[in-house]
């Protein structure tokens, strides 16, 4: 473990002034070297803003989207999870239930209120989002804060049947996606790598470090040894993924040479459906909050993954105006119609049979679940009926 510590620290330290957002107004003053301080976002920022169109972020700090939002804190009884600190539940008002959720997790120093913009974007579009942070910001691997990610999940999952919770029966308990910046972005592929069965990861900037001396080379520092790298079998998962990474990014992270968005993308299967949006002339800071293409993209995504959303897939295939490279791989937009379960765009008495094989097997689908309880039943076969009826 002490050797594992001396690495990270070694490599962190390279990194640590890219965090540039993370910092006071003092502090970012202290590192003028690197860091310039934004006064009207208020916010320490990359020198040079890290990319067009504000490629450093900022946030606008109210949520952008239709709904009004409100929030659920553990003082309020909220469960306060074993891997992670600090959780914050944001949900929509009067948003359409069963609600969809997501979970947030920060970069590198940072706590969960770094990722309070993008929670508050989330809620204000008609999920919930739950932001935490590690239990140590500075030496939780990125492995604990993926399990801090599957954590958090279950305390969502439990405010569905806590009384007194005003996400009472409200949540969706089949569609958990998760996210988070820098080293919380990666964090969210070692979730994808535990949770088979996460909707949807969005990973803002991700850094990753695997070490694994049978399948990376051994490197020496201070004559110990250490064996750092990133392969295929480090993100073999299927979770869908969308990449955010700066262009300039690897300028400012030396030290996470082949170890951040790109090449994330790159050893990710061929068979999993993933985009890379890399910003032109941006840094690290490209997607650390949400605004622009940025949020316009990440949107789309979750809408895409977990409400089967066909407007937003086609916007997915628009190249963003901000991107130097926008990669995608299976992605497609398939025209979905109420009541098909099996995909051949006809509603008809083999859908009925599919639903009722759901219901015996105690299986989930969301094409079957017609009115969005969360559940598949009877309820959702009367409907069928009603549309091949009409």
């Amino acid at each position: 473990m002490k050797r594992i510590s001396i690495i990270l620290n070694l490599i962190l330290f390279n990194f640590i002034y890219a965090e540039c957002y993370e910092l006071s107004q003092a502090e970012c003053l202290y590192w003028s070297s690197y860091c310039e301080w934004n006064e009207e976002t208020g916010q320490c920022q990359e020198i040079g803003g890290g990319g067009t169109g504000g490629g450093t972020g900022g946030g606008d700090g109210n949520g952008d989207g239709p709904y009004d939002f409100s929030t659920i804190t553990e003082s309020q009884g909220l469960r306060n999870g074993p891997d992670y600190r600090d959780g914050v539940v944001y949900y929509p008002i009067g948003g359409e239930a069963p609600y969809k959720s997501i979970v947030l997790t920060p970069g590198f120093g940072g706590g969960s209120s770094e990722m309070t913009s993008w929670a508050e974007f989330y809620a204000s579009h008609g999920f919930i989002a739950m932001r935490i942070g590690p239990n140590d910001e500075i030496n939780d691997s990125h492995y604990m804060r993926g399990l801090g990610l599957i954590d958090a999940i279950e305390s969502i999952r439990q405010e569905n049947n806590r009384i007194g919770s005003p996400l009472n029966g409200l949540i969706d308990e089949n569609s958990f996606s998760v996210s988070g910046y820098s080293m919380g972005g990666g964090a969210s592929h070692d979730a994808a790598m535990i949770d088979s069965s996460l909707a949807a990861v969005i990973s803002l900037n991700p850094t990753v470090i695997f070490e694994d001396c049978d399948l990376c080379p051994v490197n020496y520092y201070d004559g110990v040894p250490y064996c750092i790298c990133l392969v295929p079998e480090f993100v073999n998962h299927a979770i869908p993924s969308l990449i955010f990474a700066g262009e300039i990014e690897v300028n400012e992270l030396t030290a996470y040479e082949g170890l951040l968005g790109q090449d994330i993308y790159a050893n990710m299967p061929e068979s999993t459906d993933k985009i890379l949006f890399e910003g032109a002339n941006s840094g690290h800071g490209f997607a650390a909050y949400p605004y622009g293409e940025v949020q316009e993209y990440a949107l789309n995504w979750l809408k895409f993954q977990v409400l089967n959303d066909s407007e937003a897939c086609e916007a997915l295939l628009n190249i963003p105006s901000s991107a130097s490279q926008y990669l995608t791989n299976n992605i497609e937009c398939i025209e979905s119609v109420t009541g098909d379960i099996n995909g051949d765009l006809l509603v008809n008495v083999q859908d009925v049979i599919l639903t009722v094989n759901l219901i015996l097997g105690a299986e989930y689908n969301s094409s079957a679940d017609l009115n969005l309880d969360g559940n598949i039943d009877v309820l959702d076969i009367v409907q069928i009926v009603n549309i091949i009826l009409r």
